[in-house]
């Protein structure tokens, strides 16, 4: 008697969720990190009371007031307690990768495999859970589920997914009547039945403003379905209008900086983010919360020249494929349009960064597209027989001898973010010459009472750049903490040089005066820190 053929459909989806929850659960135990959390989180009133200003102001630039919300919830169950928010990012991620399943099978169903096959073909089974696995484990996940900040990023993903699911399920719904019964709650059921994408699009566009993409996906899959018309575009008029309108909106919250890019710096940069971007999808290792990119960007260098090229190259060939692998592209183009806006704001700590991993989430899901596209295709995984050759057996053992490090490799990178401290210590290792990198992880030392070490890399960082203002200013918060006044008054006075608005700075310059006796001074910093900051009254000296 054979044994009973084990089911990889109904294994795969909870193999996969059992793997993302043991590679990623570790972050219930997780801290804050002083990496926007102090600011988006810990120090954000908004979030200590159920305040409708949320929808009417930016945080700090962007237009996410669902996200807040979310906030606002876990802090009046838990109050600052960073285990709910972290495991809100966790349950998060766990859906998406269930929605993540939903959409790859009914991609694949729709376009990929034979009528009647898309259950039973064993192969083609086995490249969705490749590709469902390379969303859920792979390493670049690690910066959007544990960094508590990055709740926007899982929540316009998760929103975005229930569009385009609905989307394509449409019209297998469509026939269905929900108004034979008149209650008010059946016509309730049926508005959101029939508007359900729309919603699903304004939840995902009050989540993050890269969710103006979406009903640009609905057309590419149009596209990709052969079903592109006037009649397609037409339909969803009303969804590219609410996109358009919370596009403009996210404008609006943009703010200058001390530093800028020019267009043509922009664009001979973008090039080279994509291949950087490319380089931590293939090569796992050397993440970061801030990835330098070299100066000064010029077309002319390997670097920059030759990224250009390179693309320019990929494209084409993706152009040349687009009939035999109609996923390929679909995925690819997904992945492009929803890394694209992120593209378009590369200064982040004052410093000009290749690449901002969070960022990738939702591209991940393209590549997975983009995977299935190409894998069920190919000749290697043939979709048209139930066995396996050799060589389809030996790819396939390779495949799956390559999640099991690549799962490891990213519980190792989930866990740098368990606290300030580790994660900077952990972005030190890639790039020890980074000053703004050094300048955060010299306040994560002094945060912890690690005082040498703090002064050593901040001194570092003043050393590599002298006109980085935030590395002075924590210099100088560190000076006056260790009761060094002259130390700290000389530190703040740079960072006005820098920026004389600085009200921080006149706060930190009013106290070291009024510390070291001169009182004449620190009624003159007094002065211009209620000018610059009116709320800074209570927190300087009576004087």
């Amino acid at each position: 008697m054979r044994p009973p053929r084990i089911s990889l459909r109904r294994l795969a989806l909870p193999v996969l969720l059992l793997a993302t929850l043991a590679v990623f659960g570790q972050v219930v135990s997780f801290d804050f990190v002083d990496w926007d959390d102090t600011t988006l989180i810990l120090g954000n009133e908004l979030v200590k009371t159920f305040s409708p200003a949320i929808f009417w102001i930016f945080e700090p630039e962007l237009y996410a007031p669902l996200s807040l919300f979310t906030f606002q919830i876990e802090h009046a169950l838990a109050g600052f307690d960073p285990t709910i928010f972290h495991l809100t990012n966790l349950v998060l991620h766990l859906i998406n990768v269930f929605l993540v399943w939903k959409l790859l099978h009914a991609l694949a169903k729709s376009q990929i495999l034979p009528t009647g096959q898309a259950g039973t073909n064993r192969k083609s089974q086995i490249v969705l859970f490749v590709a469902v696995a390379l969303f859920a484990l792979h390493p670049l996940q690690s910066e959007a589920v544990a960094w508590a900040s990055a709740r926007k990023e899982l929540l316009w993903t998760t929103f975005a997914l229930l569009a385009i699911l609905s989307y394509l399920q449409q019209s297998d719904t469509r026939s269905h009547d929900l108004t034979t019964h008149h209650s008010l709650f059946t016509k309730l059921r049926s508005f959101l039945h029939r508007h359900r994408i729309w919603l699903f699009t304004l939840f995902a566009l009050l989540s993050k403003a890269t969710a103006v993409m979406i009903p640009v996906i609905l057309l590419l899959i149009d596209n990709s379905h052969g079903k592109l018309s006037k009649q397609s575009v037409k339909q969803k008029w009303a969804l590219l209008t609410l996109a358009t309108t919370f596009g403009l909106l996210g404008l609006l919250g943009k703010t200058g900086g001390d530093l800028s890019l020019s267009l043509w710096e922009r664009i001979v940069l973008m090039p080279a983010q994509l291949m950087f971007a490319l380089r931590l999808i293939v090569w796992p290792f050397r993440y970061a919360v801030l990835h330098p990119a070299p100066l000064p960007i010029e077309l002319f260098t390997s670097m920059y020249g030759g990224s250009f090229v390179v693309v320019i190259v990929f494209a084409l060939l993706l152009w040349m494929m687009r009939r035999r692998f109609p996923l390929l592209i679909l995925g690819s183009a997904i992945a492009f349009l929803t890394l694209f806006p992120g593209l378009l704001s590369p200064i982040h700590a004052n410093t000009v960064t290749l690449v901002t991993e969070h960022y990738l989430y939702f591209p991940m899901i393209g590549l997975s597209i983009a995977l299935i596209g190409l894998a069920s295709r190919s000749q290697i995984l043939p979709t048209g027989q139930v066995g396996m050759n050799r060589k389809s057996q030996i790819v396939l053992f390779v495949i799956f001898a390559l999640l099991v490090p690549l799962s490891l490799r990213t519980f190792r990178q989930v866990a740098v973010w368990h606290d300030t401290v580790s994660l900077f210590e952990s972005v030190q290792k890639s790039y020890p010459r980074s000053a703004p990198v050094l300048t955060n992880l010299g306040a994560a030392y002094a945060r912890s009472e690690m005082y040498p070490e703090a002064e050593s890399v901040l001194r570092q960082a003043i050393g590599l750049d002298p006109n980085l203002a935030q590395a002075h200013y924590n210099l100088g918060g560190l000076r006056y903490v260790r009761g060094d006044y002259m130390g700290a008054i000389a530190s703040e006075k740079r960072v006005i040089e820098l920026q004389p608005n600085h009200a921080d700075a006149w706060r930190i310059l009013t106290w070291s005066y009024y510390r070291s006796g001169d009182l004449t001074n620190a009624s003159d910093a007094y002065d211009t820190t209620i000018h610059l900051r009116p709320a800074f009254r209570d927190q300087l000296p009576t004087l």
